[in-house]
């Protein structure tokens, strides 16, 4: 029998098959809504109730599930907003800070209190420039306000020194690839109204 099937199967066309399929889920729909309609029927009499008002209660209840996330999509999506606010905060965290003379916007990333920090549903990034100030007020190395105790002996001009001098140091730097201590030089240089390029 299983063989007989099976070759009443090969011989229908691809067109066949998809119209009895149509014709077979039609009957089948068919059955359900009779079979839902019974049910709704016969609870509305049960509870006193209108079958309109269940009828409509029951597509409401399918229209709320049928939009309904699933958790764990729910979860990347959240993951991938988080994601995308910390992109903007991290551009805006490199704008506002080479105005401010930060040095490592990555470590002011992961140093600065982001609970005043807000991205707006337009990408609108506020809060930074408050939030990159309180961190740079404990902790200035990050802008390049270093003293002169903090390095070895000899890293950084000492006071009184003029453009000169910190040209040499600046050149030192660079050419030894070291791009902190020449961002460090060249803000303490400013500090003292000696601007280096």
């Amino acid at each position: 029998m299983e063989n007989n099937n099976n070759q009443t199967m090969q011989t229908i066309s691809d067109a066949d098959a998809q119209r009895i399929a149509d014709s077979l889920a039609a009957a089948l729909d068919n059955r359900r809504q009779r079979a839902e309609r019974s049910v709704i029927n016969s609870f509305a009499q049960q509870n006193n109730l209108s079958p309109e008002l269940l009828a409509n209660m029951m597509q409401q209840r399918r229209e709320r599930e049928k939009s309904a996330i699933p958790e764990s999509v729910q979860a990347v999506i959240d993951r991938r907003f988080r994601e995308a606010d910390d992109r903007l905060i991290h551009a805006e965290i490199r704008t506002v800070g080479a105005q401010m003379g930060l040095i490592d916007p990555e470590a002011a990333f992961a140093l600065m209190d982001k609970s005043s920090v807000s991205v707006g549903d337009d990408g609108t990034v506020c809060g930074v420039r408050e939030s990159l100030q309180n961190l740079l007020r404990s902790k200035p190395y990050l802008a390049g306000g270093f003293s002169p105790s903090t390095g070895r002996s000899g890293n950084f001009p000492r006071a009184g020194a003029d453009a000169s001098v910190y040209a040499a140091q600046l050149a030192d730097a660079r050419n030894a690839g070291n791009n902190t201590l020449a961002a460090a030089i060249i803000s303490e240089a400013a500090g003292k109204g000696i601007y280096l390029r």
